[in-house]
């Protein structure tokens, strides 16, 4: 069975330039430690084969850090793996990866090289050559890793502006147009404040909230400002192709209607966009008719209406998210209909 990692954690990812400057202290930082009575020949040998292997030491921590440090595709949970791939270029990922790991070899053979010079050498300026030919083989064994080291930089610069987001989480996304009562849902079924975080090839943010349910499990709840709040047809591949990422998360999709003009768009336009998020999502759909405190009957029931020549199976719910007013008997729906099951699926197949 495949480990699906659900967190990106990036590692620090070194230039060439930075790494040769880190080579160069390293070398010159290690000096004979004590006075010998050993000839001077055998001293320099011994310092220079002390340094030679700290240096393979060093480098080759760098490399494996970078190398098994970076995230692997394949192991990274749909979500990530999905965004990440529309954020990078999959066959240069792979083939950076795998060369900065493979340098290890070279830099295993430059170090077998220059340790023969080493102990063969007949004089100190033997030395001074095995040790000048090892510092020009190792810059250039780096500046042969720059373009790669410099994609994986970039690649990592990235990877850390990526949403934190637990995709192993139940997950409720909420959604509907701009000023219907999206944030103020979140914030009325969070236990805390809803963070913030950002969502790539937009400019938008998404606003996480959390709580718990049966003593322990944690349900995430995701408002998505800017995301679907207007219809996918608008929208670029790229910037469409992220959105419908959030397939991967959405276990239940809340939309929420305002029957009211007061946020500035249609029942018409609020109902189509229902109707295409019904059409490229999979996850069950609920609706919240909100604003019942100040909105008139016949507005409510217009917009029943039209909900239901959509689908007229779709559980629907009034609330008032200025006061919280029916939210609560949302979420003990999604508990008993998606949670429970979930839970009793997860046990039995245990």
């Amino acid at each position: 069975m495949m480990l699906v990692i659900n967190v990106i954690k990036v590692p620090h990812v070194p230039t060439s330039e930075e790494l040769w400057n880190a080579v160069i202290g390293v070398y010159f930082s290690l000096q004979t430690r004590n006075p010998s009575v050993e000839p001077g020949i055998d001293r320099l040998r011994r310092l220079e084969l002390r340094r030679v292997r700290e240096v393979r030491r060093y480098l080759s921590d760098a490399f494996r850090d970078v190398a098994l440090g970076m995230p692997f595709l394949d192991s990274l949970h749909p979500f990530y793996r999905e965004l990440i791939e529309l954020m990078i270029d999959r066959t240069m990922y792979k083939h950076s990866l795998a060369k900065v790991g493979h340098a290890t070899k070279a830099l295993s053979s430059i170090y077998k090289d220059t340790v023969l010079s080493i102990k063969s050498a007949t004089t100190s300026n033997d030395i001074t050559r095995a040790r000048r030919n090892f510092l020009a083989r190792i810059r250039n064994l780096l500046m042969d890793l720059k373009p790669e080291l410099d994609f994986l930089k970039n690649t990592a610069t990235k990877l850390d502006k990526l949403p934190n987001i637990d995709p192993n989480l139940f997950t409720i996304v909420v959604s509907g147009m701009p000023n219907v009562g999206k944030s103020s849902f979140v914030r009325c079924v969070s236990s805390g404040k809803p963070k913030v975080a950002e969502y790539p090839f937009t400019t938008k943010e998404l606003h996480v909230g959390h709580f718990t349910v049966l003593n322990d499990v944690k349900v995430q709840v995701i408002d998505t400002p800017g995301l679907l709040d207007r219809s996918l047809s608008e929208r670029n591949r790229i910037e469409l192709q992220a959105i419908l990422a959030l397939k991967y998360l959405a276990r239940v999709i809340v939309f929420i209607v305002d029957p009211t003009n007061h946020s500035g768009y249609s029942l018409i336009e609020q109902v189509n966009l229902l109707r295409e998020i019904k059409d490229n999502f999979n996850a069950p759909t609920l609706v919240l008719i909100n604003k019942i405190d100040i909105a008139m009957e016949s507005e409510v029931g217009t917009a029943l209406s039209n909900v239901a020549l959509i689908d007229n199976s779709i559980p629907v719910f009034r609330v008032s998210t200025i006061n919280c007013n029916g939210c609560r008997d949302v979420i003990n729906y999604i508990i008993d209909n998606y949670i429970i099951p979930m839970l009793k699926e997860v046990l039995s197949s245990r």
